[in-house]
This record gives C-alpha cells, sequence and structure tokens, in this order.
C-alpha cells in the first residue's frame, strides 16, 4: 500500500519574531477541504442570489398590490362615474321628451328598416297653457330614443341625445322671437297680487246688476310695479274716463294689452319695451272700489281672458278660478 502524501501549509505571520504555523495533512484531506469549500462558496453564492431573486419578487409583488389597489380604485371611481353620466343622460331624455312635447315636436324611436312606433313611452308633467300659446309651434319630426338604457349608454345613444337637444335649441331658437311678442306672464307679482274680478260676466260692484267684464282686476298694494308680460310698443298712456290712467301696448300685429286704473306711469308713448320692464304702478284711478289694476288682452281687436295668458299663476292664487278658465 502507498504511503500517503503530505501537503505542508505554512502561516508566515507578517511581525518579525513571531512563530511560524505549519499545518501538515495527507493530500486526501487536502482535497475534501477543498471541495467542502468549493461547495460552501457554491451554497453560499446561491443563497445570496436566492435572497437577492426573493427580495426582487417581494418588491414587486408589493409594486404589483399597489398597482392593484390603485387600478381598482379608479375602477371604482370610473363605474360611479359612468353611473353618474347614466343617470344624467336618462333625466335629459325625461327633459328632451317634455321640452319637445311642449313644442308641438313629435318624439320618436330611430330603428332600421321599415318605420315602426312601439314602446314605453315617457309621461313629463302637464301644464295648462292655452290654445293661442300653442298654435304658434308646428309639429317637427325629430328622432329621439326614448328608452331606458340599461347601463353606461353607448357613444351611439349619446351622439343621438346630443342631435337631439341641438334641433331643440334650434326649434327654440326659431321660436324665440315669436314667443317675446306674446303676452304669457302676469303683469303683477303673483306672490304679491290676488284675482279680484274675473273675465267675463259679473255684478257689478258699483251697480250690483250684470255685466260684461273684458279683462280681470288684479288687487294690490298701492305702488306694487306692473310689468310689461311680452315685448312690445307703448301707443298710448292717457286718463280713459272711468278707467283712469292706462297703458296701452301693442306687442305685434295680433296682440295688445291695456293697463287701467294706474297710480302713475313709468312709459311713454312710442316707447319700445320687453317682458319684466317696469311700465306704471298699482293705483285706484278712475272708477274703482281700491287699489288694483285692470288687464286686458286683446287678440285680432278682440278681448280674450286673459288669465290662460298669466301662465306663471296657478289655481292656489286665483279667487276666481272657476269662472277665470
Amino acid at each position: 500500500m502507498e504511503k500517503n502524501k503530505y501537503h505542508t501549509l505554512l502561516i508566515m505571520p507578517s511581525s518579525p519574531g513571531k512563530k511560524i504555523i505549519r499545518l501538515s495533512l495527507p493530500s486526501f484531506y487536502w482535497k475534501m477541504i477543498c471541495v467542502a469549500a468549493g461547495l460552501i462558496l457554491l451554497w453560499a453564492g446561491a443563497g445570496t442570489w436566492s435572497l437577492f431573486y426573493h427580495v426582487k419578487i417581494t418588491n414587486r409583488c408589493c409594486l404589483l398590490e399597489k398597482e392593484k389597489q390603485t387600478a381598482k380604485s379608479q375602477l371604482e371611481e370610473e363605474r360611479q362615474r359612468l353611473t353618474y353620466l347614466d343617470e344624467q343622460i336618462k333625466k335629459i331624455r325625461k327633459q328632451a321628451v317634455f321640452i319637445q312635447k311642449f313644442l308641438g315636436m313629435e318624439p320618436h324611436v330611430p330603428g332600421k328598416g321599415k318605420i315602426g312606433q312601439g314602446g314605453e313611452e315617457v309621461s313629463p308633467k302637464v301644464f295648462s297653457f292655452p290654445p293661442d300659446l300653442q298654435s304658434f309651434v308646428h309639429p317637427t319630426p325629430l328622432n329621439l330614443a326614448c328608452k331606458e338604457i340599461s347601463g353606461f349608454p353607448s357613444p351611439k345613444e349619446i351622439d343621438s341625445v346630443s342631435l337631439n337637444l341641438n334641433q331643440i335649441i334650434e326649434t327654440l331658437q326659431i321660436k324665440q322671437k315669436k314667443l317675446e311678442y306674446i303676452p304669457s306672464v302676469s303683469p303683477v307679482d303673483p306672490q304679491k297680487s290676488w284675482i279680484s274680478s274675473p273675465f267675463g260676466i259679473r255684478i257689478s260692484p258699483f251697480t250690483g246688476k250684470k255685466q260684461l267684464h273684458l279683462g280681470i282686476d288684479i288687487a294690490a298694494w298701492k305702488g306694487t310695479p306692473i310689468m310689461a308680460p311680452a315685448k312690445g310698443k307703448v301707443v298710448s298712456v292717457k286718463k280713459r274716463g272711468l278707467m283712469g290712467l292706462t297703458v296701452t301696448i301693442r306687442h305685434d300685429s295680433i296682440y295688445t294689452t291695456l293697463y287701467g286704473h294706474l297710480l302713475k306711469s313709468n312709459v311713454k308713448k312710442g316707447q319700445v319695451i320687453k317682458r319684466g320692464d317696469v311700465i306704471g304702478y298699482i293705483g285706484n284711478s278712475g272708477r274703482s272700489t281700491g287699489y288694483h289694476l285692470h288687464y286686458s288682452v286683446k287678440k285680432n281687436g278682440k278681448h280674450v281672458n286673459p288669465f290662460p295668458y298669466m301662465v306663471d299663476w296657478d289655481n292656489n292664487h286665483a279667487l276666481f278660478v272657476s269662472s277665470a278658465k
């Protein structure tokens, strides 16, 4: 048997006078030590790489979690925004249908192929407008998707609503000039006045006999402002017998309004006025039992009931609603 070879490792200190360390081992042990050292270094390297990779994965996971939470938050905000827009689109649809019906514009649902109608309709709140105010509009075909939408509306639906609203605005702009000249509001604030005598047959407060009353008497405190119910031109400011101080306004070729028993006027003959301008003040000039305004409306030269042209009034303010209608 071959004798084991020895290898000696000398460790020489750098300082003089110190003992030299000798480590003598068989070559086989040195091989084992080198393998063990290599394995230790390999294990240390693998551990270091594993730790680095684990830290990297952990950081990546944290970043992904943050991104997930951010995306979730943004998604929730977007969902709420879409829900809000959905509700707004529904409201706009209903408002558009109401405005269209008020303007006499018949809404219908666009479809493919042959023209057909059907589906649930939106019933807007009904207001009582006189036939005279409705006669200036004519039915105009207009496409409007009236159906209720499920979920967020598609771009096509939004474009349809936008198109219909633009058409409504154009129609309103066309009709605006005609509306400006039609008496449509009370000449006296409804919250500060009441109707003391209606249009038509009444018992005269002076003679006790039946007489035809060609206007409406609106009672209010002395000096209450009287406002023009529409755009027009003042054709006269004068005292007119039993009617006292009066103002007459010609609004267009169809409508003329008269205001009687004024305390004083605020306009002059020939003056152009617009709706809401103060033309005078409540008084009791002429033959009168108290402070009030005699308000009359002529259409094509004939007296008509002014009450339907006072759309800002309601039945709670009128004392003679049944007679005034």
